[in-house]
């Protein structure tokens, strides 16, 4: 098997398929996706629009026909230096679609941008 790899989708967008490691045909499939704070925040007051990206990007096997809930699961203060966020997407066998988005912590963000 071959090792997953972060692909840049956009500026400021990379995601990791996790669900390849056991195939299109199991469920529920998982993938990972890094975001700045500006596509966090277009992102999770636009569902719809954000459930049409992970469609025309190939995120998963199959279409996403209903995305929510979108949870947030730690609070931050808008106004910090905040680098970004990582989402956790869960698409499940009626191609559902369920966010939750963790705050990326700085000194992780500092780390990846010196390698």
């Amino acid at each position: 098997m071959q090792a997953l790899k972060w692909h840049k989708l956009k500026e400021g967008v990379e995601i990791l398929k996790v669900w390849e490691m056991e195939g299109k045909d199991a469920y529920p499939q998982l993938a990972l996706v890094r975001v700045s704070n500006d596509e966090y925040f277009k992102f999770s007051k636009d569902p719809k629009g954000f459930m049409s990206f992970v469609n025309t990007n190939k995120v998963f096997s199959k279409d996403v026909v209903v995305s929510g809930p979108w949870v947030t699961l730690s609070a931050i203060d808008q106004k910090a230096d905040q680098p970004g966020w990582v989402l956790t997407l869960l698409h499940g066998k009626l191609s559902w679609l369920i966010v939750s988005a963790l705050p990326q912590l700085l000194q992780e963000y500092d780390d990846r941008k010196a390698k």
